[in-house]
């Protein structure tokens, strides 16, 4: 009767509890995030060990390269080439490194830092073990790779070989999302979720618009890129969310002497 009757007493109690304002939005079991952060990370390993196996091309194949053979949406891309595009593509990158740093400004979202920080981690090894392996397994030449003003020392590198899809803007707008979800999660001022959703947007957008006048993607690598990264960027917090059963309630497993419960909590 021991384990009943506390399954009974926590539930009791928790539903005639408000919840605080301090409670975490999420749900974290971390036997079960370390398991799926070890996943990610086993995904993010072979993205770079399929980046390492992929070789560079030799002269006679980048003469070989027919732009006709490029669809017409991406072709005139082949024309471009900008180091100071790129420069500040790479700026905006390395930006949205900081952006966890940001979700600290937040009172909940700062006590909850392990959680907050969990959550990244498993955002940005997913998005780029996907980036990698995709570029590793598609294998295709970067716009510059057909552009004739282009030094041929450029074209021979490994790096030449790996445009599809978007790095720069897969992780941007992975890093970006993540952090307009999280902000969401933790804030109730919708002001201020609508400018942090619309920076969200607007940064891997410009991050992208960059590196295809950068000449190192086509327009098609960089949508790729925008996609899968803005999709795991808001699906790793949502899988994380706990899921309300009704307006003000949620419903979370709790560890429990002799086995296991669940949590209800209601909010005023």
């Amino acid at each position: 009767m021991k384990r009943p009757v506390s399954v009974f007493l926590l539930l009791l109690v928790s539903v005639t509890s408000v919840w605080s304002q301090n409670e975490s939005p999420y749900n974290f079991n971390w036997k079960r995030d370390l398991v799926n952060a070890s996943a990610t990370g086993l995904v993010a390993a072979g993205g770079i060990v399929a980046r390492l196996q992929t070789t560079g091309l030799t002269p006679s194949q980048i003469n070989s390269l027919d732009p006709y053979e490029i669809p017409g949406f991406d072709r005139p891309n082949i024309k471009k080439w900008n180091p100071d595009a790129a420069l500040a593509s790479d700026i905006f990158l390395y930006g949205s490194f900081t952006l966890p740093a940001f979700m600290m400004i937040n009172k909940r979202a700062r006590k909850d830092f392990l959680v907050v920080g969990f959550i990244y981690a498993e955002t940005a090894l997913l998005t780029l073990g996907l980036t990698e392996l995709t570029k590793g397994l598609s294998k295709r030449a970067r716009p510059y790779a057909y552009n004739p003003d282009v030094e041929m020392h450029y074209k021979t590198e490994r790096d030449a070989r790996l445009s599809f899809f978007s790095g720069h803007t897969s992780i941007t707008a992975a890093l970006c999302f993540t952090t307009a979800k999280v902000f969401s999660d933790y804030s109730d001022n919708s002001t201020h979720e609508a400018l942090v959703w619309t920076a969200a947007a607007v940064l891997p957008l410009t991050t992208a618009f960059l590196r295809v006048e950068a000449g190192k993607h086509f327009p098609s690598d960089v949508i790729g890129g925008y996609l899968i990264g803005g999709a795991v960027g808001y699906l790793i917090p949502w899988l994380h969310k706990k899921k309300p059963l009704a307006k003000g309630m949620s419903l979370s497993p709790v560890g429990l002497e002799g086995g296991a419960g669940l949590y209800f909590s209601y909010r005023l």
